[in-house]
């Protein structure tokens, strides 16, 4: 189940990267490339808690200031939603590890805009492509760019023999009616 609360017969655990120095390499590389050919930025801004590894790798790379941002301010201390230093008028690329409904990518973006920040760009490893993520960017006016999608993951392990055609199907059942889906097939 995903935080937005979506049952998912799928769940791609970017977490396992940070574990991984070789794939981790591979991965930021091609996140920085990614970054290079959308534009600058003055601020790289992770999404607590599994976007904050990446966003330091990416803004270490790029030589770039960087914060991270929580889905809700702190209850004691400074009370901050997001950590670090960040200047009205600063163009800041969020860094999310995936994307399933964008409602985290929302709240981020919320969060950084009232402290006067551009935003305009976020990346990600991985997306499902969801209509409700893609519905919540526009929303947002966010262009996200993204290293790979749930369509891409699938087609790939089904061809190297991790899925078999009738559990494609069944994500491809879900990733049309995400928020159904487990109701539908008498999980709920």
């Amino acid at each position: 189940r995903f935080d937005s609360g979506i049952l998912s017969p799928v769940y791609v655990d970017n977490r396992l990267i940070i574990s991984d120095p070789v794939s981790r390499e591979r991965i930021i590389k091609n996140l920085v490339s990614l970054i290079n050919k959308i534009g600058k930025f003055d601020t790289v801004a992770g999404t607590a808690t599994a976007g904050i590894p990446h966003a330091a790798w990416i803004a270490q790379k790029l030589r770039l200031p960087m914060v991270y941002v929580r889905s809700q301010p702190k209850e004691h201390g400074t009370k901050n939603q997001v950590e670090g230093s960040i200047k009205r008028g600063q163009e800041v690329l969020v860094v999310e590890d995936m994307v399933s409904t964008a409602g985290s990518s929302a709240r981020v973006v919320e969060a950084l805009r009232k402290l006067g920040a551009k935003v305009d760009h976020e990346v990600a490893i991985y997306t499902h492509d969801l209509k409700e993520s893609k519905e919540n960017f526009k929303r947002m006016k966010i262009k996200p760019h993204f290293l790979t999608s749930l369509k891409t993951v699938t087609e790939i392990a089904q061809k190297r023999g991790y899925l078999k055609p009738d559990q494609v199907a069944l994500i491809e059942k879900w990733a049309q009616d995400p928020k159904n889906w487990g109701r539908k097939m008498g999980f709920e």
